[in-house]
């Protein structure tokens, strides 16, 4: 074990000590900041199956019923209706308790994930836009714009028909202007998507800088100290094994480090966000203990399992130049999520985005986006049947797989790392882990 920490100490000054690494402390949010750009134009998504929606009507001119027929127009690929009603509830406009009972059941029915969309019309919308509004966790672009054309003519309709026929333009224009539909989501409050979008974005590549850049720190390493034949000394007095968990060890904790120096920053602007005029959307998210303690710990995991990877690489080729053929392929496994990035977060609920979620090798940044999509919406911290039940079987996951990784990369590291020349084949990779 003393051994171990000596290799540890060892691989963790040598990055802690450079200016680079101070330099990077500050300029690697700065710069992730300014790479994540909302991009111009969103491609709008499709549903395979029906929404289902609940549709609440205070406003006695029967405006909920015309708003459901109007979404018969919208069908799926097969024909079938694009939404599903399954509630459709008129009460009178004086009837506040009951409407307050209906509005926090339509809540807690979004959380259960039983409807997708609450449409809720108080009186006399067609005077002001905020008695009408949608609760929803989902930012589907597609089904809100929807919505909001359709509310838009039945508004403009209802104008119409109790006004006086003789009106000049002006008139009619401000009675048939289009409807700014609000979006709430279950805590009745309401975060702009662009920062949803813009901290999902900056949090995964602030990880993915962290692991890639580490990781192949590790790759390194393990290539210069075979090259320069320092490893058949440094074997001479330590395990393969003990050197490679001591390097991955190592320079992971100078990366835990950094994050913990920008957890503290962070820790500090939290005390003086009233000063700093931090406006509640951002709060919500940059504060939020479930996002920053699975950020942490899916960027430890994330590090430990990617590092692995690339300590195999590392003892398996000659030279960094060989070892690109395999970084590449590594490193897209962490994009694969920001490729899919609109979906997920349209429909971070969706079968597609649980499914990447629970994948191992891109799972720590596909979580990553549904948790920052899903946690800010949280009414209560139930570890069942809510975000933080999925991301903890997810972390779960990616640590049962990381331990495998590591077993697998011990059999191939003792080997490879006495192996000059020629790339070993697969066959004889697989004939060392069996050995």
């Amino acid at each position: 074990m003393t051994k171990f920490w000596i290799v540890f100490r060892r691989e963790y000054a040598q990055v802690v000590k450079k200016k680079s690494f101070l330099v990077g402390i500050f300029l690697t949010p700065v710069l992730m900041a300014g790479f994540a750009i909302v991009p111009a134009l969103l491609a709008g998504s499709t549903s395979s199956r029906p929404e289902r929606i609940a549709v609440v009507d205070q406003s006695d001119t029967h405006i909920g019923e015309e708003f459901v027929a109007s979404l018969e127009r919208y069908t799926l690929d097969d024909s079938v209706s694009a939404y599903d009603v399954v509630k459709l509830i008129v009460i009178q406009p004086s009837e506040h308790d009951r409407m307050t009972r209906i509005s926090d059941s339509l809540s807690d029915e979004i959380n259960a994930k039983r409807i997708k969309y609450a449409v809720v019309i108080n009186p006399e919308p067609q005077v002001d836009d905020s008695n009408l509004y949608v609760i929803t966790n989902s930012d589907n672009f597609t089904t809100l714009k929807r919505f909001e054309k359709r509310l838009s003519q039945i508004l403009s309709q209802l104008r119409l028909r109790s006004s006086d026929i003789n009106l000049d333009i002006d008139s009619v224009l401000t009675l048939t202007r289009r409807l700014d539909l609000q979006t709430r989501d279950a805590l009745g409050q309401s975060i702009p998507f662009e920062i949803k979008y813009f901290s999902a974005i900056v949090f995964v590549m602030i990880m993915f800088a962290m692991i890639l850049g580490y990781g192949q720190m590790v790759m390194r390493s393990v290539i210069d100290e075979k090259n320069s034949r320092v490893m058949e000394v440094l074997l001479s007095s330590i395990t393969p094994f003990q050197l490679m968990v001591g390097k991955i060890t190592g320079l992971g904790a100078a990366a835990m480090t950094q994050v913990s120096i920008w957890v503290m920053i962070g820790a500090g602007f939290y005390f003086m966000k009233g000063s700093l005029a931090i406006t509640n959307s951002i709060d919500r998210i940059i504060f939020n203990p479930v996002i920053v303690i699975f950020f942490v710990c899916f960027l430890i995991i994330g590090y430990i399992m990617f590092s692995t990877l690339f300590a195999l690489v590392g003892s398996i080729v000659s030279s960094e130049k060989e070892a690109q053929s395999f970084v590449a392929p590594i490193s897209m496994l962490l994009v694969v999520p920001l490729v899919m990035g609109l979906h997920i977060v349209q429909n971070p609920d969706s079968t597609l985005s649980l499914t990447m979620s629970m994948i191992p090798l891109v799972a720590p940044t596909a979580m990553m986006m549904r948790i920052i999509f899903l946690a800010p919406t949280l009414t209560n911290y139930s570890f069942f049947g809510s975000i933080i039940g999925e991301a903890t079987l997810s972390l779960f996951i990616v640590t049962a797989t990381t331990i495998g990784l590591i077993w697998l990369t011990a059999k191939v590291f003792r080997v490879g790392i006495l192996m000059y020349g020629k790339r070993p084949t697969l066959p004889e990779i697989l004939k060392w882990i069996r050995y």
